[in-house]
């Protein structure tokens, strides 16, 4: 099944020309894994393109349809990226069915945000405070910041109704913010009074007097310049000094920062970041000193522990080097940092993304959404995966000139040494660069598919303006210069190398906030991490992740002893899937075969596990198996002696109470203490039961992995204001 590939009907073809078809089709060999199968080819193809619809897939099988038997044959010489993509380049069918395009902006609306300003007054009226937060941010994402004097204003009366109603949902970090820039935005003079009449009574209910006690004076000097009735400024004046009046005294208690937890701030990512155990490697940017990387020829670049790690121990904590936000999430989430939304901030130009914060707004600006703006309905209309996004994003987050610079070190031919070197600085692009590719193992197809797909993201990268090239446009779209086809080369090496070296980025989702139990993960993004890439695969994990905002954090949840191997998981874990389907899962998207010990003993999954109490009545001398004498004594069938059953029973008594009162404060949410004593447990158990899979112990590697996952991101479905913004006049 090739979605992608072309039936060719010629009647008595040769066995030459037959087999030159099925490589042009994927239907090729690899190397030392045999035939492709249906199910790699689809993985694959999933790492290039979405399942739905987009016009990248009809610009392939339209290109596939007019290259010829000969042309295809010249493309299976190539040898380096490079050479693929000036091969391709100079083929007819891509310039035929490829066009060049310019950069396109879905241009944001005066008139609607008026219309939603409304709106949302009205259920602000009718003190419907949820509805009205969706309509005023609705019109903020809107209107145009810079534009004419009537939309600035526009944008201001939309922040001030905002904060307004933030106010009444005691978000009041976030109308603190929505007031600021109403004001910076040409809200009228006249009125401003009643923002910093607003703003004070903001900081203090934050607790911040000393900025609480200037806005409000603030207020009283705008009370001046307004156009009140004698009567209402009389009134108006009453009320601020009064509110100025109950402040308390000026001491430095009171003007710290001490915001309830349950106010947001303005940028809402302010999760501070775990301690490393042991301290930071100074070999391993972002590891502890509790790991080693070593090298070898099966396992390749893999992760040791350089001292013996016990449950609920921080590995890593590392940022991504590139991170994409799904499409589907651009609404709900920030672009930038990826929390969820309340009062999202829309970009200047575009109507397609959104921000929680002023800081991401204008990071992401400065850095990669000023290439992207424009090129962002084109990539999402493409169908191209969030690999491929992540493809170009790696090169607008930085400078055209840092790669040009960095072009000659990185071309030349490198050795084991060099590439240990690169992974000790996965902070620079030389860490991305020498991930592994699996070049030697691709078919033909493969590398046909994903020159395309590079030289579709090239076309992107040119219409954005990256590249300051004056071959951008449909006039002289078909030259291109040595700086363009090395741009073009990475971009089709970052498509082989994100295949099997990027990250889901998830966030903790908690349906019920006194329920553990109805928590889950939910998929919103892709980043990659180059000192978390070389963690190898285990079907039993030694590390769990979670996340904050974008940064991903690695956690122990088993014991390791110093010199083993320390893994992750991929995605099959054992106890969820039987062999046969991990193995297929993984050769299908990583094209390994796994050989840990769950895969090499064939563990059963939770329902076929032996149980805690089973494998822990035994002789407590030798550990063998017991045969009962009579109700007081038990022989062993190992050593042949005699033991009490109260002697057999009670550690099975004692650690069986462990785990229950572990499982009882993870459902009462206590969740720190359930860390710690299902960490106690899980040391015990595995000293006792060593490499032998017991549901319960398994249970609470699982219960472990979702308290640490309350440390990330989390959203709570019952509580959060969560809002998603509209980028179209469709309610959804």
């Amino acid at each position: 099944m090739d979605t992608l590939g072309v039936a060719f009907n010629e009647p008595k073809r040769s066995q030459e020309k037959e087999k030159k078809e099925k490589e042009k089709n994927g239907m090729d060999e690899i190397d030392g894994l045999g035939q492709l199968t249906d199910y790699r080819r689809l993985c694959s193809d999933l790492t290039l393109q979405t399942k739905k619809e987009g016009f990248f897939k009809d610009y392939l099988s339209a290109i596939v349809e007019q290259v010829s038997d000969e042309e295809f044959e010249g493309f299976t010489k190539q040898q380096t990226d490079r050479d693929r993509v000036v091969y391709c380049w100079t083929l007819p069918a891509l310039h035929k069915t490829m066009k060049s395009f310019q950069p396109s902006y879905r241009g944001k609306s005066a008139d609607e945000s008026i219309k939603r300003r409304e709106q949302g007054n009205e259920a602000f009226r009718e003190k419907d405070y949820r509805k009205a937060l969706y309509e005023t941010q609705d019109n903020e994402g809107i209107v145009l910041l810079e534009g004419s004097l009537l939309e600035r204003t526009t944008l201001a009366l939309a922040l001030a109704n905002r904060s307004a109603v933030l106010v009444h949902l005691k978000e009041f970090a976030l109308a603190i913010r929505d007031i600021q820039l109403s004001l910076q935005s040409n809200y009228p003079e006249k009125q401003r009074y009643k923002l910093y009449d607003r703003m004070g009574y903001c900081h203090q209910q934050l607790g911040e007097t000393a900025k609480a006690r200037l806005a409000y004076t603030i207020a009283l000097d705008c009370l001046e310049e307004s156009d009140l009735e004698p009567a209402a400024l009389d009134n108006w004046r009453q009320t601020v000094e009064k509110s100025r009046a109950k402040l308390p005294s000026n001491n430095p208690s009171n003007n710290s920062n001490n915001n309830n937890s349950n106010h947001s701030t303005a940028n809402a990512n302010t999760n501070a970041l775990p301690e490393l155990v042991s301290g930071a490697n100074s070999n391993i940017p972002n590891a502890s000193k509790s790991l080693a990387m070593e090298v070898d020829d099966n396992s390749g670049r893999y992760y040791v522990a350089a001292d013996d790690i016990k449950p609920g121990q921080t590995l890593v904590c590392e940022k991504p080097y590139a991170a994409c936000l799904l499409p589907g999430k651009f609404t709900s989430h920030c672009h930038h940092c990826f929390v969820r939304l309340i009062a999202p901030l829309g970009c200047l130009t575009c109507r397609g993304v959104f921000y929680c914060s002023v800081e991401c707004r204008d990071e992401a600006a400065s850095t990669y959404h000023q290439y992207e703006c424009g090129i962002i309905d084109y990539m999402i209309a493409s169908g191209s995966s969030i690999l491929s996004w992540i493809a170009l994003r790696i090169l607008t987050k930085g400078k055209m000139e840092d790669f040009l610079e960095a072009r000659e070190e990185l071309e030349k031919d490198g050795d084991g040494g060099r590439l240990l070197a690169s992974a000790r600085n996965p902070d620079s692009y030389s860490g991305i660069y020498h991930l592994a590719t699996l070049s030697h193992l691709r078919s033909d197809k493969d590398f046909f598919d994903r020159t395309f797909m590079a030289l579709f993201l090239f076309q992107c990268l040119r219409a954005s303006g990256y590249l300051q090239t004056r071959f951008r446009y449909e006039e002289d779209s078909l030259n291109i210069t040595e700086d363009e086809i090395y741009f073009a080369s990475l971009l089709l090496r970052h498509l082989q190398l994100l295949q099997f070296n990027a990250h889901e980025i998830h966030e903790f989702v908690q349906l019920n906030e006194k329920n553990m139990r109805s928590t889950k993960t939910v998929y919103i993004g892709v980043g990659i991490y180059p000192t978390v890439a070389f963690f190898n695969h285990s079907c039993r994990p030694d590390v769990a992740r979670y996340f904050l905002g974008t940064t991903m954090v690695i956690t122990s949840t088993r014991c390791v002893k110093r010199g083993q191997m320390v893994a992750e998981n991929y995605g099959p874990i054992f106890t969820h899937k039987h062999l046969t389907d991990r193995q297929q899962s993984l050769q299908g998207r990583y094209w390994f075969n796994c050989q840990c010990l769950a895969c090499q003993n064939d563990w059963p999954i939770y329902d076929g596990m032996t149980d805690m109490e089973t494998i822990l009545t035994c002789c407590p001398l030798c550990r063998g198996t017991v045969q009962s004498v009579n109700d007081s004594y038990a022989r062993c069938l190992k050593c042949k002696k005699q033991s009490l059953w109260e002697a057999i029973r009670r550690p099975v008594e004692e650690i069986t109470t462990l785990y229950q009162t572990a499982m009882r404060l993870m459902d009462l949410g206590q969740v720190d203490k359930a860390i710690r004593v299902l960490g106690v447990y899980i040391e015990m158990m595995e000293t006792l039961v060593a490499d032998v899979p017991v549901r319960e112990l398994l249970l609470a590697q699982e219960a472990l992995r979702l308290c640490l996952g309350t440390y990330g991101t989390k959203y709570c479905a019952t509580t959060h204001l969560t809002m998603k913004a509209v980028t179209n006049n469709t309610r959804k």
